[in-house]
């Protein structure tokens, strides 16, 4: 019988503890929220640089009308992560009274132009919106699709692909890109320098890397600005002609 009364004791006090310490969490909570102590919520955004603070607080005001204890972080998130140019955010409370809002912005790789509708590229493929002040911010390679060129749903995608390998394995060709325009058998790109580089539209990585060594070979003498256009269309040949000569 004393046995039993020892395990009963022991199980109440268990018992005991936990439950003084959420009454005691609720007592301090509703004090808290009598006094408006978790009231005035003042919001900090970090991270972004296209986004306006604007845009993101239009979406948080719907939340704000509760105390910081009771904003729910994750509907939060998800109405923020809806903007464009948003990848990620992440949502945070620093008590009292702020609620931290950090973001992570997608950067546009290129700017398609197909049958006059045009938008953005981030580098997994996804769709930005291009308008003026979008356009102004970003500065990246024109794309244009030749008109009467067959244009698939995947037509994206694969100019996605073929810039992600490009930004991994020869990113200096890319920085120094202006535009490329896309046909049905041929690719040109335009680069800063004017020189013009041609392709076609089968085995391009491979055309690219040949493009690759070549420029190593021929570096520190010559520079592909050196050249007005440069041909890989002819099987593991480099067709050059050089600026500034005759012929």
């Amino acid at each position: 019988m004393l046995e039993k009364l020892k395990i009963i004791t022991k199980i109440l006090k268990s018992a005991t503890y936990p439950g003084l310490i959420i009454l005691l969490v609720i007592l301090v909570k509703e004090y808290s929220t009598s006094i408006g102590l978790f009231n005035n919520i003042e919001v900090q955004i970090k991270g972004n640089q296209f986004v306006k603070d604007s845009q993101i607080q239009d979406r948080l005001y719907p939340h704000l009308t509760q105390s910081l204890l009771s904003l729910r972080l994750n509907e939060i998130q998800e109405d923020v992560n809806h903007i464009d140019f948003i990848e990620t955010v992440q949502v945070s409370l620093v008590l009292p009274r702020t609620l931290l809002i950090q973001v992570v912005e997608r950067n546009p790789i290129l700017l398609l132009s197909i049958n006059d509708v045009t938008f953005f590229l981030d580098v997994t493929g996804v769709i930005l919106p291009a308008n003026r002040s979008s356009i102004s911010f970003f500065p990246v390679p024109i794309i244009n699709i030749s008109e009467g060129m067959d244009q698939d749903d995947g037509i994206s995608s694969e100019i996605a692909e073929f810039f992600r390998f490009i930004l991994k394995d020869y990113p200096q060709f890319y920085d120094n890109l202006s535009e490329v325009i896309i046909s049905e058998d041929k690719w040109t790109f335009f680069r800063d320098s004017k020189t013009q580089i041609f392709a076609t539209s089968e085995n391009l990585f491979t055309q690219l890397s040949i493009l690759k060594n070549f420029e190593q070979t021929v570096y520190p003498n010559r520079r592909l600005g050196d050249y007005s256009y440069i041909d890989l269309r002819m099987e593991e040949q480099v067709v050059v002609k050089e600026k500034y000569r005759k012929g």
